[in-house]
């Protein structure tokens, strides 16, 4: 068994794409979640909604201990040095050093608030143990299997390099790869780019040259190709930091914020500051609050409010600039309403897949079947 989990491959993107990866030919539309990669791919490998398994965004409220204990007196220094980026890899290697092994970026969130936050992934979601309860790591640890995986860590082209040289040459059963080379291509170029066109028939080659490899050695492969959301072109901006600017009621002293790419999350301090902030935010164009049973459907209502209390998010297409991921515009983006049809995930394979997988949620017990399929057929 062969996966490729190529991060932001949409559905539609890929069914757009003549002739790509046609040696495919089961295809099954995957609902994603509300959020980005953050809770999508441990919802993935878990098989439960964010609410369950308790990942959905990169950043959370910070209750007991943190990675970022003591960043508040950064206040101390000048704003230059604070923004700078030698600063940056200094704090990024502090919080490495402090145990963190999961993946994290501090992007342009205010070096001080930090201390206010925490980092959701604190372990390796690519291993045994990396989640909470139960993933399909521990699954195939439980079961002996022999697998390998690869993912961020390394290079995508070495990571597909050496997924190829295991195949023709070492005993496991199921091998993994994931990258994420596809969703930074998008965010910089957009759907229609020329280098996500070359990413996408370089994919494809690689696949058939997968399948093509194994039919001259006479083994049968088991393929798939897996994303985890889509991606959708950005058509506006809103300046959320602007409109709070001009706001009487002033963060982080009277309400703590976390601006997200596409959106605004608040913790509030008193109810006049929340009364002022969503009144100011009610008739801003380019998005809407979510209420508790939008959150609920989304699963992605958490009980002690690490998220957010209350959470606005942008339309899609549209991204907020500034914000604490960055002060530029890029040319698409993700994190938006999972009902929008560029959001969504794919499951493709040369094996068949149900009719009932459908979401993302579907897709560990799928592949554990398919593992056990797999096992069977061999004895």
């Amino acid at each position: 068994m062969v996966v490729l989990l190529v991060d932001a491959l949409g559905w539609e993107l890929a069914a757009r794409t003549p002739g790509f990866a046609a040696m495919l030919p089961e295809r099954r539309r995957l609902e994603t979640i509300l959020g980005f990669s953050s809770g999508a791919l441990p919802t993935l490998f878990t098989g439960r909604m964010p609410a369950e398994h308790g990942r959905w965004l990169m950043y959370r409220r910070a209750r007991r201990g943190t990675p970022f204990a003591g960043f508040g007196a950064l206040a101390l220094l000048p704003p230059r040095l604070q923004r700078s980026w030698k600063l940056s890899r200094l704090l990024a290697r502090a919080v490495r050093a402090r145990g963190v092994r999961g993946y994290f970026d501090l992007y342009d969130v205010p070096r001080p608030l930090l201390a206010a936050f925490d980092l959701a992934e604190r372990d390796d979601i690519f291993a045994p143990g990396g989640l909470p309860g139960d993933s399909l790591w521990d699954a195939l640890e439980r079961s002996n299997t022999r697998w390998r995986g690869w993912n961020w860590r390394t290079s995508e082209a070495g990571s597909l390099a050496a997924l190829e040289r295991a195949l023709e040459s070492s005993q496991e059963d199921f091998l993994f790869c994931y990258t994420a080379g596809l969703d930074a291509l998008l965010h910089r170029e957009g759907s229609r780019g020329a280098g996500v066109r070359a990413r996408l028939a370089a994919y494809d080659a690689w696949l058939d040259r997968l399948a093509r490899a194994a039919a001259r050695r006479g083994e049968e492969l088991w393929l798939y190709l897996l994303s985890d959301h889509g991606m959708v072109d950005v058509t506006s901006t809103v300046d959320v930091m602007g409109r709070l600017g001009g706001l009487a009621a002033r963060w982080p002293r009277e309400y703590l914020p976390f601006f997200d790419s596409t959106m605004a999350r608040f913790w509030w301090r008193g109810a006049g500051a929340r009364d002022a902030v969503r009144t100011a935010l009610a008739d801003l164009p380019g998005g809407r609050w979510l209420d508790d049973a939008e959150l609920e459907w989304a699963g992605a209502r958490f009980a002690r409010h690490d998220y957010g209390e209350d959470v606005w998010l942008l339309d899609p297409g549209a991204l907020m600039v500034p914000s604490f991921m960055g002060a530029r515009p890029v040319a698409a983006m993700h994190g938006y309403d999972a009902a929008h049809p560029d959001m969504a995930a794919l499951l493709w394979s040369n094996r068949p897949v149900p009719a009932e997988v459908t979401h993302l949620r579907d897709v560990r017990g799928f592949l554990e079947r398919e593992l056990g399929a797999l096992g069977a057929e061999a004895a």
